[in-house]
């Protein structure tokens, strides 16, 4: 790849990620490029629309093109489109928030999301990137692949990268979530939400997603885990078919 075009997609992606406008000095330094350099790639994007700076300040903003192109991206992404009904019927028969989550190793991204009646409106939208074990979307995904991509993400837990959960409860609860096929957390991104997760397979040996069934922890409190994890599979079975996959019936027919 170009080191400009690098160079130019890193700043495009750290103005993007950041909640307030950012000025040239101060991303030069964040991500530790010439300032020089940094103010030609502004100046280049933008001309071409990408940015645009703020009034009365010297701080630059992310346009609408970026959403543009975006919104086009996942409005021709096949898999969303082929989960979405099943997402929408899930989400009114359950009435909790419905979403699938999308495995981008070691990470998931929020593919889709349907608001339930009894859902959490506020939770995690469309488009956000978490690592797998931060939350039972990801581990859902995580504890049907290999040994060597779950050794890794350990590896993150032991070094300090993770969110402070330690390698021998994730390990514990990998394996649980194997043996009855969903994964579920009294917490997840935020305080006080329960969530209950199930992988989706498409035709491959490795879950390509997952399911995810969740609401505050008094709409949805431990004691319903097991009626909803079942609720949960049931969706993601119906997904697994429309994707093409095949469903494990246990956890040892599992790919």
């Amino acid at each position: 790849m170009s080191t400009t075009l690098r160079k130019s997609l890193r700043i495009l992606e750290s103005l993007a990620l950041s909640d307030t406008p950012r000025g040239i000095s101060e991303l030069s330094r964040e991500i530790k490029l010439n300032k020089s350099a940094v103010q030609r790639i502004f100046q280049t994007l933008l001309e071409e629309g990408y940015i645009e700076k703020t009034a009365d300040t010297s701080r630059y903003k992310p346009t609408l093109r970026i959403w543009e192109l975006g919104s086009r991206v996942i409005a021709q992404n096949e898999v969303r489109r082929l989960i979405h009904p099943i997402l929408r019927y899930a989400a009114k028969s359950s009435e909790l928030t419905t979403y699938f989550a999308w495995a981008d190793y070691p990470d998931i991204i929020y593919l889709d999301k349907i608001d339930g009646e009894k859902g959490r409106p506020n939770s995690s939208d469309p488009g956000q990137r978490i690592p797998m074990h931060a939350a039972a979307s990801g581990r859902a995904i995580l504890a049907f692949f290999d040994e060597a991509q779950i050794e890794g993400v350990l590896a993150d837990l032991v070094n300090g990268a993770g969110d402070g959960a330690s390698a021998v409860e994730l390990r514990d609860e990998l394996r649980l979530t194997r043996q009855r096929l969903f994964a579920c957390s009294q917490r997840g991104a935020a305080a006080r939400i329960s969530s209950i997760a199930a992988p989706v397979w498409g035709q491959g040996a490795l879950p390509v997603g997952s399911v995810v069934l969740t609401s505050d922890s008094v709409t949805l409190p431990q004691s319903d885990f097991d009626r909803v994890g079942a609720v949960a599979i049931s969706i993601a079975e119906q997904a697994t078919r429309v994707l093409g996959g095949s469903y494990p019936a246990t956890a040892s027919d599992a790919p």
